[in-house]
């Protein structure tokens, strides 16, 4: 009787489920980590991506790597946004936090095994994070900014594993000149990448970049209708307004029935647009920056002429996004009505010409005279693939330079520091296991699988 009533009493909990989930998520996981595992490192192997779109990508770079994956998984996803996070953070290291991710989440499969519950391994696998910072915090060597050997240093290792690791000791010195120009001693920790901007030009090899003391703009300089395309002592206008006759907001229908009238609707369209010009002239301003319409043409072929018999250099579709950091360049503001066409709202600088880049041709600005903490680097390659992987490289290399302008330490390469930090901590969980608590032993047992991971880094 009492064999039956304590069988009533006790309830069946079904845990199957529970753990398929947990092993689908982890396993999911894995399968993207060990994608980009082999493309770490020395010895890591490019990959060669293909898009939907017959779009091919050769490259090493984790983020890149992951971002044209097609991933469906959920848990997988997040490894993908974990590779984005480090990206925005940090800049490189993309593909190493996925690999340590991928081996944590293997010892974190033997630890469920064992029967150990999952806030109890994630817990402890924060505590080792913020002790393993504490480790490479104590080995850490304060760097010098004036220093400059030691920043070339830090960026050619980040270059090392890439395609265009044999430009590295080109690459290098330009990343720490760019760095360096845009930042501000007095607020470092403000550095924004977003001041220095990179123009890619197919045409030549990546030993033909440079760091332009200036601007430079993408676009050619309109000559249709014979405009120049060289000013010195230049007068630089950024302007926001359309220099093309004036359409009204709704839709309507002029109807003309003779000659006259149509003649007349010209002489109009001349006329207004000749008194912009004057007004653009009578400014003292001679390089003209247009901004790009989606609404209808900023400038038309009849303006170009107009402009071009003032001896006006005209650069046309210049892109919404780039309009604050040439305004941050050139030291003035964008100028949103004609009326505001004033002396002192224009740039100056000593040239600007247009020039010849590979296939194509770029406008340069130099000897800018109030010019901002602003760099343009002027990036050159044989190829489409090439330029690209060598525009993600110099990204990484500024990346690595930023984090050691907010943060003014170094640390030694070669997996060392994955290594020292492996054993401190396994030295360090033993000091858990002698306390004798239950928790703390599991505490340890995490911790303790928490060193692999860092040992497996520094294998590959």
């Amino acid at each position: 009787m009492a064999a039956t009533r304590k069988a009533k009493n006790e309830t069946f909990r079904d845990t199957t489920k529970k753990k398929d989930v947990r092993e689908a998520n982890i396993e999911a996981a894995k399968a993207v980590a060990d994608a980009v595992r082999t493309s770490l490192g020395p010895r890591g192997m490019d990959k060669m991506v293909a898009a939907a779109n017959g779009e091919v990508i050769i490259t090493n770079d984790g983020a890149t790597i992951l971002n044209k994956m097609t991933v469906t998984h959920p848990a997988a996803k997040m490894l993908v946004e974990l590779a984005k996070s480090q990206d925005v953070v940090a800049g490189d290291g993309t593909t190493s936090v996925v690999v340590i991710c991928g081996a944590l989440l293997k010892k974190a499969q033997e630890l469920l095994e064992r029967g150990i519950h999952p806030t109890v391994i994630s817990d402890s696998f924060n505590t080792a994070a913020n002790k393993a910072c504490e480790i490479l915090e104590s080995i850490a060597i304060p760097v010098n900014l004036e220093d400059k050997e030691s920043l070339i240093r830090a960026a050619n290792t980040s270059l090392s594993s890439k395609v265009v690791s044999q430009h590295s000791s080109f690459m290098s010195p330009m990343a720490v000149d760019a760095v360096l120009r845009v930042m501000d001693p007095q607020h470092a920790n403000l550095l924004d990448l977003r001041d220095i901007r990179v123009v890619c030009k197919v045409g030549g090899t990546i030993d033909d970049s440079e760091l332009v003391a200036g601007c430079v703009f993408d676009q050619k300089a309109a000559k249709t209708a014979g405009g120049p395309t060289r000013v010195e002592k230049a007068k630089i206008g950024l302007i926001q307004f359309h220099v093309s006759p004036p359409k009204s907001d709704i839709e309507n229908t002029v109807v003309i029935s003779d000659y006259a009238q149509m003649d007349r609707v010209y002489k109009e369209e001349r006329n207004y647009i000749l008194g912009m010009v004057k007004k653009i002239k009578a400014s003292g301003c001679n390089v003209l920056l247009i901004q790009k319409s989606i609404l209808r043409d900023a400038v038309t072929d009849l303006s170009l002429h107009y402009l071009a018999k003032a001896k006006i250099m005209v650069v046309r579709d210049v892109e919404r996004d780039d309009i604050e950091f040439i305004s941050k360049t050139l030291g003035c503001l964008p100028i949103a009505h004609i009326d505001s066409m004033r002396p002192e709202k224009l740039a100056s600088a000593d040239l600007v010409e247009e020039v010849d880049c590979g296939k194509g041709k770029v406008v340069k600005v130099t000897g800018i005279a109030a010019q901002g903490r602003t760099a343009t680097v002027l990036l050159r390659g044989s190829n489409k693939l090439v330029l690209e992987e060598a525009e993600r490289s110099l990204h990484d290399a500024l990346c690595v330079i930023r984090c050691l302008v907010q943060k003014r330490f170094l640390i030694t390469g070669g997996a060392s520091p994955e290594v020292e930090v492996g054993y401190q901590l396994a030295k360090w969980s033993k000091t858990l296991r002698v306390r004798g608590c239950c928790v703390l032993g599991r505490v340890w047992c995490c911790v303790r699988c928490s060193c692999s991971p860092r040992e497996q880094i520094a294998a590959l």
